[in-house]
């Protein structure tokens, strides 16, 4: 195989990358075009006038006397009151921690250590080629860190694009082709045993990397030896590719990098998204054979696998954290079919896992903050029923009284935008328009898909793949797989060998 002049290629990459990474093709949001400016002006009247519309109504300050008059509903709205005044405690409590997050600053180069990048790749097409270039233009030592790249056994041309840069790049990457799909716990299952990094690093295939991101990332598992992975801040990619790309754009913000800056102050992140997280690879070889093998009802496990191996570390005591300076960009649905499917998945994956985590949560499993932990786990436990019920009541009290309906639209986007307070503060740009706007869409148009998940918890079908996760092991074609040895003190040629 050819060798190229590694360096000068990848310090190409790093110059386009720092240069707003435009040749990576990162969508960063543009929030003035003649789209965005005629769209948010008209989103911002409609609340504005909604609003307005329920104060001269009376509808925002109807006490809905008539439902006291009824023994149910007289439970029903004490329950609720009590209820919302408990979550909007602890949601202000959340919020005064936050405001002391930061993340950790970056290592220096000697202390970063060997890292394995695992990317497995379904049917991506050209998307995966730009991914793995993002990675090798990361500020990362070249000597050490290893990129593996699985091909699922797409349908399309995947392949080609991954062996065509792992020819280019042949001392870095190792390219593996699967004949059969075997789902991405499997290409994650054969990346780590042959990885060779003391840090594993998993990566989805249609993600964009900033420079930073990835020493950000591991910088955590080298300054603290108590935590066991490291979740990345992922933000949409695609934002100018249509009306839902917009709103996850802010949504992703509030539902994933606040969260997780709360949960990571007490060292407890729920989940460390498969898109982009870190783990430590002494902490993964424990419970590696346990995660491999896991099932629900009896069948083995096909979804969730990053929450999956997240209950295991926190299992075991090991702290997990958030960085939000480890930057990755991915691609969300375009289609309210698509986002549906989306959350599904992931939402039979919360119900798994919350299982799962119900049956340690009450030992002591760490030694920091487990009862901060835990009273988390409580109030996001509530949070997967409660709120749906209520929801639920509210929409059939809308076919009885449909004035009430002007109440609770004005009700969502008066707490959204209290929320979109955080958006403003980290992102700094008028997107937050679109954040009210996606609580509009979900408490009308998508609250359904939680309860429908847990009622259906069984299914474990990925649904946005084109084709069934396979059963049993897959086959591993030995001629494509692209090895050589890095230079430098990271060898991996004996790992390989193995």
């Amino acid at each position: 195989m050819t060798q190229l002049d590694i360096p000068d290629t990848l310090t190409s990459l790093r110059s386009a990358a720092r240069a707003g990474a435009r040749k990576l093709n990162i969508s960063r949001p543009r929030n003035w075009s003649w789209f965005d400016v005629s769209f948010k002006t008209l989103l911002v009247g409609f609340y504005v006038g909604l609003l307005w519309l329920a104060v001269v109504t009376g509808a925002l300050f109807d006490p809905l006397i008539s439902l006291y008059e009824n023994p149910i509903g007289r439970i029903f709205m004490i329950s609720a009151g009590i209820y919302t005044t408990i979550m909007m405690l602890a949601l202000a409590v959340k919020a005064i921690v936050v405001m002391f997050y930061k993340p950790w600053e970056s290592v220096s180069d000697a202390q970063l250590p060997t890292v394995t990048v695992i990317i497995p790749a379904y049917n991506e097409g050209p998307d995966v080629a730009k991914t793995i270039e993002s990675i090798l233009a990361s500020d990362y030592p070249r000597e050490k860190m290893q990129l593996i790249c699985i091909d699922d056994g797409s349908k399309d041309d995947t392949w080609q694009h991954i062996d065509r840069v792992a020819q280019q790049y042949p001392e870095s990457i190792c390219a593996i082709h699967l004949t059969k799909n075997g789902g991405k716990r499997h290409g994650m299952r054969i990346g780590f045993a042959l990885a060779a990094g003391d840090v594993l690093v998993t990566a989805d295939s249609d993600c964009i990397f900033e420079p930073q991101a990835l020493r950000n990332l591991v910088t955590p598992l080298v300054v603290d030896q108590r935590i066991g992975a490291v979740a990345g801040n992922i933000k949409v990619q695609n934002r100018s590719a249509g009306v839902i790309p917009r709103m996850l754009r802010a949504g992703f913000v509030q539902s994933f990098d606040f969260a997780r800056a709360y949960q990571s102050k007490i060292r407890c992140v729920q989940c460390t998204p498969g898109a982009f997280s870190a783990y430590r690879r002494s902490a993964v070889d424990r419970i590696l054979p346990q995660w491999v093998d896991q099932k629900f009802l009896g069948k083995p496990s096909t979804i969730a696998e990053d929450r999956a191996i997240t209950n295991l570390l926190l299992r075991d005591g090991f702290e997990v954290v958030f960085q939000s300076n480890a930057t990755a960009w991915t691609n969300v649905p375009v289609t309210y079919k698509g986002l549906a499917k989306m959350y599904m998945r992931w939402e039979r994956g919360n119900v798994r896992e919350n299982l799962t985590y119900a049956t340690f949560c009450w030992k002591r499993f760490r030694k920091r903050y487990w009862m901060l932990a835990n009273l988390d786990f409580v109030l996001l436990l509530s949070e997967e029923f409660l709120p749906y019920i209520l929801i639920a009541a509210s929409m059939l009290y809308m076919v009885v009284n449909p004035f009430f309906a002007l109440k609770y639209l004005a009700f969502v986007v008066l707490f959204s935008a209290v929320m979109q307070l955080y958006y403003i503060k980290q992102e700094k740009n008028s997107d937050f328009i679109y954040g009210i706007l996606y609580s509009l869409f979900y408490f009308t148009a998508l609250w359904w898909v939680v309860p429908y998940s847990i009622a259906t918890a069984a299914n474990g079908s990925w649904m946005t793949r084109a084709l069934p996760a396979t059963e049993g092991q897959p086959a591993i074609e030995t001629a494509p797989i692209l090895v050589q040895e890095p230079a430098g003190p990271y060898r991996a040629a004996e790992r390989f060998a193995a």
